[in-house]
């Protein structure tokens, strides 16, 4: 170990006036969050899900909550940390049918901790009638299918 003042000057970490790390410079942080609620907007809103004679389709959010970010780190990796909880609002016909039902979905554990086959996809029908057990069975199967690959497309980008 060599002295202080001494040795080659290339191996030597000096003491900067600005507290400024040479070696691992500080990361670098931006907000993503409008740019992905907007993405998560293009993905859902709009979107349907037909059946036989059963047909739903999401109108709007709900509540879209949680935050992304894209962050360079010191290797040069740039990573994506995302968290979100979103309910989006929906309306199904079923042909034949006078009743439109309404409801939403609630998507609490879409983040870049999971993958899309690990989102949850939950149910809250609000408009009650004769077709509920089939929207319910259409729900547990094909929208969350949708919903899955939807938020497939969305995690791909920030992967």
């Amino acid at each position: 170990m060599s002295k202080s003042g001494e040795g080659d000057p290339q191996q030597i970490v000096e003491k900067r006036p600005d507290t400024v790390n040479v070696e691992f410079p500080p990361r670098l942080q931006r907000d993503a969050t409008p740019w992905s609620k907007e993405r998560l907007r293009e993905l859902l809103e709009g979107g349907t899900v037909e059946k036989g004679p059963i047909v739903v389709k999401f109108t709007n959010f709900k509540k879209i909550d949680g935050e992304a970010t894209a962050e360079s780190r010191g290797s040069g990796a740039i990573v994506f940390p995302f968290k979100w909880n979103i309910e989006l609002k929906f309306t199904v016909k079923v042909a034949g049918s006078d009743v439109e039902y309404e409801g939403y979905i609630e998507i609490p554990n879409l983040s870049d901790e999971n993958e899309a086959d690990n989102v949850d996809v939950t149910l809250s029908l609000e408009t009650m009638g004769p077709y509920d057990a089939e929207i319910r069975h259409l729900f547990n199967n094909e929208v969350t299918a949708f919903i899955r690959k939807q938020m497939a497309v969305y995690i791909r980008v920030h992967s």
